[in-house]
């Protein structure tokens, strides 16, 4: 039966997360630091000692339950492993942290239940958000960030493990327990978010927990209080409840929790807890789930188990299932006294017992408890509270979910002309919120509590009739749904009563499950906390300074189902004002953007899914529309160690995107001029080019990428050591007379060594003669042609004749030379030739043997500018009343114009073959052009469509055998998403997550082709 439970999961390890246990995986041999100090411990151990390490036991830094006594014994007599710290203060904890570690032999490894940060447990310390409200955010990175921000707080306190995050599915709206701690009813979104959570503690040195396996969320049983019963059949529980922890698993979660739940389907006996079932633990867990990690009990004297089993009886029976902790142990020299006796009858084997001891001590050593320190409790509350306000306003930010505004109030509040009112329910005195906005308008109030609701309701409706807009906020709240969220009965039955008699805006100030009072409501919000963040965020975002991000990640009722939410525009443009204000006159605000505004939160979620799996870092993702910009955002950081954020000004490499963006440009200006003739021979323009296999190539062959020239070169091998390294007869370290050429930072190649460059060129086989093969060299060619005819280098003739005057202020070759560094998202970190992080040089390697000034590569630019170049091109030549090309000469370069192939002069276009692959949507009309770059990079315009789109990653970094992109098919994906966007496209192009995978799989159909062929190693891998 246990067989059956698990196939069918089909979950694979998730290659581009943190594989944190597995590069520990070493630590599981004997010839390792951890082992060895871990078989160096447990031989200094007698056999109490031994099994004291199997005990977690809970202390108190203060309240009632203080217990310095019990916990001095318990680690002096019976050689506990470990604690986890309840209430208390920072200080005192980190004192008797100090005290405790000094007092036992082993040292302490030191827990929290610290889901939301470590003020979920101690007085003065402020708390993160709960999970479920980042599950409402479409940009995990968020957690991720959050999670470091915990790390800090758990390091400074001397904590080694935090059992967090709960990767619970919460998908019963009566869960009594989980609820808000989920990040919600989505299995993808749960484990999305739950591994930002985890790496963002691991990859900073705390241990995380998965928890509570095998799915606490689907029970309306609390199990501190009794024994839920989870009654799904395998087919269920493999669909949803164990699909997160398979996930958490596979990417290296250090451990798991069990929980306090009756299974049936996994566990036959009756009364029998997934804790102490064999069948669940050892079997599923370990055996067919393949998880290596500790393994955690849930705390044993809840009554969920505690009301079953004895103390001592439970932990020998949690041990004999394979639990390598247990935590909370209610009687630790009794569970001790029970383990020996479970040993000498054989029911227990001491290589059971030393394989968990060893696991236990391996971790700690991984924690660093291999080293004694010291804490300072001086000033730990305030330390604890430096990073918790910055980002619960970013999580804040990117959570308020907007569900419908079909009143228009949000288009009329932030007018200043507008007669506005707040009423806030549930609070006799101004909130947060109310203070907030009325620092940037003027407002009335009402407050409405249970004691004077009855005589408010009797003439506030037809008071609030005199104002243009009224904002609803429902106050007090709290998470329990057993306690109705903290909402009477009256003041639902008000809140629906006012907004429904006047132009009101309700502003849930708490749980998402509570909407469910609010179905009917016609514009409406929910913060899913009330803290001074939220507060803050829901004020700015009510005002229209800043726009909604987040999307319900739970279902509250049939209005309003997972998923739902208005993003991706500011509220003042969701709709038109109504211009008849009672308080006065004001200028109707920007109309809203037609299109599915749902299409835009599916790009978020496919952008931040791909950053997850580690596609790229970061990049950048601008949509025009009719010649307006509708979508133009950042995402993630320049690189993985998130030390900077990319924003809208963050200039990328754009690789071959060159090839349109300045070459080809150039080459239009040219043939437009009568300057150069598509139909004439390169030796034509380049003389130097008689008497080598390149002389006869035609123009316009070379621009489509069918004059029979090999797709690209590698100089730099001819000019690596016998050792892999820069040759220093062709390199320095510094430039100087001859060593000019700058090819990265500290490294300057001899000038003359550009001939050898060209003559590897010129004597280079025509191998492709007939054939469509894209090419590099084609566009050294052309550099040449357009610099011979013009008399200038490309990089000033396309600045002077193109970048300027369209106002594309952060775009050029050789941007160390114009551009601060620290606006230049890094490429790959090089290893085989320039062997160093390549930031403000070209990645390409020909472009930078050539001085970064290159036909093919070399330019650098942002979203936005490249969209005023192609918003140009899209517009047959014109931009802003300035005349760049004929809308001939447009046409002309950017049709099909080979036999052979799908290309355009210099551009790409969409494939007319329907059987090969495309490099864009299936959307794009023939008309689309564009091209993509190596480093992660396309432009697009549809002039049938009149849309532009730009997407610009560094998805090279760290290394350019990452391609991810190309396999997940992100590009051509984003772009159909575009299209459905701004069309409100029916065509359904995401496809539906198969059973067992990630939310980002390969399209069906769609992939990104490989323009050039993959070079064996060293040499880099050359595909679009």
């Amino acid at each position: 039966m246990i067989a059956a439970a698990v196939v069918g999961l089909g979950l694979q390890t998730l290659p581009a997360e943190a594989q944190w246990y597995r590069r520990h995986k070493k630590d599981e041999t004997s010839r390792n630091p951890a082992a060895e100090w871990a078989d160096s411990v447990y031989k200094s151990l007698n056999d109490d000692q031994r099994l004291g390490q199997l005990f977690m036991v809970n202390t108190y830094s203060g309240g009632p339950n203080y217990n310095k006594s019990q916990i001095d014994s318990l680690i002096r007599n019976n050689y506990i492993g470990g604690l986890i710290f309840m209430q208390g203060t920072a200080e005192k904890q980190a004192e008797l942290t100090n005290y405790y570690q000094s007092i036992s032999k082993v040292p302490l490894w030191i827990g929290m239940d610290a889901e939301w940060g470590l003020g979920m447990r101690l007085t003065g310390v402020q708390n993160f958000p709960k999970q479920m409200t980042m599950g409402a955010m479409t940009d995990s990175s968020l957690v991720y960030r959050m999670g470091m921000a915990v790390a800090y707080q758990a390091k400074r306190l001397g904590v080694h493990i935090d059992f967090a995050p709960d990767v619970d599915v919460n998908n019963n709206p009566a869960n009594p327990v989980i609820n808000m701690r989920s990040f919600g009813e989505n299995k993808y979104n749960v484990s999305r978010n739950a591994i930002q959570y985890m790496k963002g503690l691991q990859d900073n040195g705390v241990l995380a927990c998965a928890k509570h396996f095998p799915g606490h969320g689907d029970t309306d049983v609390d199990s501190h209080n009794d024994m839920p019963v989870i009654n799904k059949t395998l087919e269920q529980l493999q669909q949803t409840e164990l699909y997160p922890f398979q996930v958490l698993f596979n990417a290296g979660v250090a451990s798991a929790m069990v929980a306090h739940l009756q299974v049936p389907a996994l566990e036959p006996q009756t009364s029998l807890p997934a804790t102490l079932s064999y069948n669940i633990i050892t079997k599923l867990m370990k055996e067919k789930m393949g998880y290596k990690g500790l393994i955690f009990t849930d705390a044993l004297n809840m009554q969920g188990i505690a009301k079953y089993y004895q103390p001592g009886e439970v932990d020998v029976k949690a041990f004999m299932a394979g639990n390598d902790v247990l935590l909370f142990s209610q009687n630790v020299p009794e569970a001790v006294r029970r383990m020996k006796m479970a040993i000498d009858a054989d029911s227990i084997s001491w290589k059971r017992v030393e394989e968990s001891v060893k696991k236990i001590l391996r971790a700690k050593y991984r924690v660093g408890l291999n080293v004694p320190k010291n804490l300072d409790p001086l000033n730990a509350t305030t330390d604890l509270n430096r990073y918790t306000p910055a980002i619960n306003r970013q999580i804040a930010d990117a959570a308020i979910t907007l569900l419908r505004d079909e009143q228009r109030v949000l288009s009329m509040i932030p007018q200043r002309a507008a007669k506005v009112a707040y009423v806030g329910v549930g609070t006799s005195s101004a909130t947060d919120l109310y203070t907030n906005i009325k620092a940037m308008r003027d407002l009335d109030a009402f407050w409405l509590t249970d004691a004077n609701l009855s005589s408010q309701l009797q003439t506030l409706p037809e008071r609030l009739k005199q104002y243009d807009a009224v904002i609803i906020g429902v106050h007090g709240m709290n998470m329990y749904a057993a306690r109705n969220f903290g909402l009477s009965t009256t003041q639902t039955q008000a809140v629906q009563k006012l907004a429904a008699a006047s132009n009101a805006l309700v502003v849930v100030m708490g749980n998402a499950y509570a909407l469910k009072y609010f179905c009917e409501t016609k514009s409406i919000m929910v913060t899913y906390e009330e803290t001074p963040e939220t507060s803050s965020s829901a004020a700015d975002l009510i005002m229209g300074k800043i726009p909604f991000k987040g999307k319900l990640p739970v279902t509250s009722c049939g209005s309003f189902q997972y998923n739902t939410g208005v993003t991706g525009v500011a509220p003042i443009n969701l709709v038109s004002p109504n211009p008849a204000l009672k308080g006065g006159s004001a200028s109707p605000a920007t109309g809203s953007v037609k299109g599915s505004i749902n299409a835009y939160s599916e790009i978020d979620q496919l952008i931040n899914d791909a950053m997850a799996q580690n596609a790229f870092p970061g990049c950048q993702l601008l949509i025009a529309s009719k010649g307006r910009v509708v979508y133009n955002k950042s995402y993630g950081y320049f690189t993985y160690d998130k030390k900077q954020t990319v924003n809208n000004q963050s200039i990328y490499d754009i690789a071959s995107v060159s090839k349109i963006a300045a070459t080809t440009l150039e080459v239009m200006r040219l043939y437009e001029q009568g300057r150069l003739d598509l139909n004439k021979k390169l030796s034509d323009y380049l003389p130097w080019t008689l008497g080598t296999n390149k002389a006869n190539l035609v123009i316009k062959d070379l621009l489509l990428h069918q004059a029979g020239l090999k797709s690209w070169i590698p100089f730099y091998k001819a000019t690596l050591d016998a050792a892999g390294n820069p040759d220093p007869a062709i390199y320095r370290s510094k430039p100087d007379g001859k060593f000019t050429v700058r090819v990265a930072q500290d490294l300057y190649m001899r000038k003359d060594y550009i001939d050898t460059v060209w003559k590897n060129i010129l004597e280079s086989p025509l191998e492709n003669k007939g054939r469509y093969v894209y090419s590099d060299l084609d566009f050294y060619f052309l550099q040449k042609v357009v610099e011979k005819i013009s008399g200038q280098q490309l990089d000033v003739l396309v600045s002077n004749d193109f970048y300027k005057p369209l106002g594309m202020n952060h775009t050029g070759f050789l941007p160390r030379n114009k551009f601060n560094l620290n606006d230049i998202v890094p490429t790959e970190k090089e290893a085989i030739f320039r062997k160093q992080l390549i930031q403000g040089d070209v990645h390409d390697m020909g472009a930078a043997m050539l001085g970064g000034v290159a036909g093919h590569a070399g330019v650098f630019s942002t979203a936005s500018d490249l969209n005023r170049l192609m918003q140009m091109l899209n517009n047959g030549g014109t931009l802003d009343g300035k005349t760049y090309f004929s809308k001939q000469t447009v046409e002309l370069f950017t049709g099909y114009r080979s036999t052979i192939s799908r290309r355009g002069y210099g551009f790409d276009k969409p494939e007319k073959d329907k059987s090969k692959d495309s490099p864009c949507a299936d959307e794009c009309a023939p008309a689309t052009f564009g091209h993509q770059g190596f480093t992660g990079t396309c432009v697009w315009a549809d002039p049938t469509n009149e849309l532009v789109f730009v997407f610009l990653s560094n998805r090279v970094n760290p290394s350019a055998d990452n391609g991810l992109i190309n396999k997940l098919s992100i590009r051509t994906r984003l772009q159909q998403l575009a299209y459905e966007a701004v069309k409100g496209s029916s065509t359904q192009t995401k496809p539906a997550t198969p059973k067992g995978k990630t939310a980002v799989q390969p399209a069906a159909k769609k992939k990104a082709p490989a323009k050039k062929p993959a070079a064996k190693k060293p040499a880099p891998k050359k595909k679009k």
